[in-house]
């Protein structure tokens, strides 16, 4: 079955700025309309509602601390025998309120540090993307960065984490990159010399950077709210919806092949019959099947291959 998809022609026609005259070489980037149609129709929606939380959140726990250091604090005044007690023999009250301080102020702080160390990481252990070093690749990176309409070009690492076959796209402060993983960066050079998909998984971490995914303010703005199960991970699973939709749009491929790689490896995914796969997924339904999607931070994957092979609209997040 060949996975690939008409999406070339319904770019070109999207909108008017599709069919401005396009830059020598390439394509013409993307209007904002349509940056903004190849979202998932949750995840705003879904973000909004946490950005609320996290405000609440952050508000509820700075009352909490000042009610409880205040001397003359109705909190306090209406636990004074109950501060004495343990709580389920884990902490006193207090204690609670100094640790909820100290998270409510100094975690952002914690995590930027980790953030820094986590960069620092990758930039002494990994082969940076270059005109030099692989430069085809290089090449692609430059023309996606183009046609999302990036103001800077994101740095791109490769590196090897002992066959796990991944790539994801982070940040520090206002500095976006890309790390892609070597097993699954091989895809394009081994035996299948298969440069459509490493160029899908690219352009899907690519867009994560400019839907804002991957920036400081974005995470801070849902930084408590994150940790509200069921709700955080519906938003992840929304804005990896909104990225595969990009990446297809970007690419002109359907994106199955590179999702059939993370299944069974880079060796074999040329391999699997697409048709009786996607026959499959629809027996894999069920209870724990719903709850193991409802708990995951990414689509699974009959779900994911589903949606992409739609080429249009959003994914299913829940049923």
């Amino acid at each position: 079955m060949d996975n690939r998809v008409n999406l070339l022609n319904m770019t070109d026609s999207a909108s008017p700025a599709s069919t401005a005259k396009a830059p020598q070489g390439g394509l013409p980037p993307f209007s904002v309309k349509e940056i903004r149609s190849f979202r998932h129709k949750a995840e705003m929606p879904i973000y909004i509602t946490m950005v609320v939380l996290n405000i609440l959140m952050f508000v509820f726990g700075i009352i909490v601390c000042i009610l409880a250091f205040s001397n003359e604090g109705p909190l306090t005044n209406s636990v004074g025998d109950f501060v004495k007690e343990e709580i389920l023999g884990i902490n006193r009250f207090v204690e609670i309120h100094q640790q909820l301080l100290v998270t409510l102020i100094g975690l952002p702080f914690i995590l930027l540090i980790a953030a820094y160390l986590y960069y620092a990481q990758y930039r002494a252990n990994s082969i940076r993307i270059t005109e030099k070093n692989f430069p085809e690749i290089y090449a692609v990176v430059e023309e996606y960065s183009r046609r999302l309409g990036m103001k800077k070009t994101p740095k791109v690492y490769l590196t090897q984490e002992n066959g796990l076959l991944n790539a994801f796209s982070t940040f520090i402060l206002r500095r976006q990159y890309v790390v892609l993983l070597a097993d699954l960066f091989e895809v394009a050079y081994l035996e299948h010399h298969d440069l459509e998909s490493i160029k899908f998984i690219i352009a899907h971490e690519m867009s994560h950077i400019r839907l804002r995914h991957a920036t400081f303010l974005y995470q801070l703005s849902i930084l408590f709210a994150n940790y509200i199960p069921i709700l955080s991970s519906a938003l992840s699973r929304a804005r990896e919806y909104s990225c595969d939709r990009v990446a297809q749009h970007l690419v002109g491929v359907s994106g199955v092949e590179p999702m059939l790689a993370l299944i069974v490896g880079k060796h074999l995914y040329k391999k699997v019959d697409v048709e009786d796969y996607v026959t499959h997924c629809h027996e894999t339904r069920g209870f724990f099947v719903f709850v193991l999607n409802l708990m995951s931070s990414h689509p699974i994957m009959p779900k994911r291959i589903q949606a992409l092979l739609k080429e249009s609209g959003s994914g299913r997040l829940f049923f």
